[in-house]
């Protein structure tokens, strides 16, 4: 059991404490802790992520210190790499970030020198969360299930964007590979992606639809491709992704 927060991540820190359960082989869909705050409890989904949002600094003490999760740093270095393979320094690199939840994954890109332009994600929560904890990070953050092509094409030409980044948000239970394939469409030639990807399931199939609609495009050329530790579960098992980047020639 672990308590506090970070209070450099909001005015009004919340303090708290939390206790995983352990019980193993769940999905991690159906991983839940309790929360202890304010003299209650409550039993929390992991992947509820509009009641996780809405306690400040929660979100990281569960899944960044916890459960150790990588994947922010993981595929913020895959997109410098893969920007570095066609000349591009961090410096250069316009992101637009799909899946943004509170702004984890946008810290870690801007860390690197990453200019972070446009958020998204698909619920409300995770705008607010964002705003609240990491104010000014984010120009625009578009919140929906499925994006407006014409809005983030528009974003795209204005903003001069040349970056898509997606941790963990690609896939089953997420953003359609048909989605990810049309909001693709819309960054110019020189333009990077970089996606982490589940891959710790028989039933998972996120690597290899991602892997089929990349290369299916012909302007579009994998660079980086490796399995890393994404993060512990629960029960303490180690939870395998994929880190893919591309570029678009």
């Amino acid at each position: 059991m672990t308590s506090s927060t970070d209070p450099r991540r909001s005015a009004r820190p919340a303090a708290f404490t939390v206790e995983l359960d352990t019980t193993p082989d769940r999905r991690q869909g159906e991983e839940q802790f309790l929360l202890r705050r304010d003299g209650g409890e409550q039993r929390v989904v992991l992947h509820d992520y509009a009641t996780v949002y809405a306690v400040p600094g929660l979100y990281e003490e569960v899944v960044q210190r916890q459960l150790q999760c990588a994947s922010p740093a993981t595929v913020a270095d895959a997109l410098v790499e893969a920007g570095a393979s066609i000349g591009l320094a961090p410096e250069a690199l316009r992101a637009f970030d799909l899946g943004a939840g509170n702004g984890v994954v946008g810290e870690e890109m801007a860390a690197r020198g990453v200019t972070v332009v446009v958020g998204a994600d698909g619920i409300g929560e995770a705008r607010d969360a964002a705003h609240r904890d990491r104010p000014g990070l984010y120009d625009h953050y578009l919140v929906g299930e499925r994006l407006e092509g014409a809005e983030v094409a528009r974003l795209v030409a204005e903003e001069r964007l040349n970056a898509l980044v997606a941790a963990g948000a690609v896939g089953e239970g997420h953003v359609p590979v048909d989605a990810l394939d049309e909001l693709w469409s819309a960054f110019p030639s020189g333009s990077v992606i970089a996606l982490t990807l589940k891959d710790a399931h028989p039933d998972d199939h996120d690597v290899s639809d991602v892997e089929a609609m990349v290369r299916g495009r012909s302007d579009t050329e994998i660079v980086v491709q490796r399995r890393f530790r994404h993060r512990l579960s629960m029960a303490g098992a180690e939870l395998y992704y994929v880190v893919l980047a591309a570029v678009k020639r």
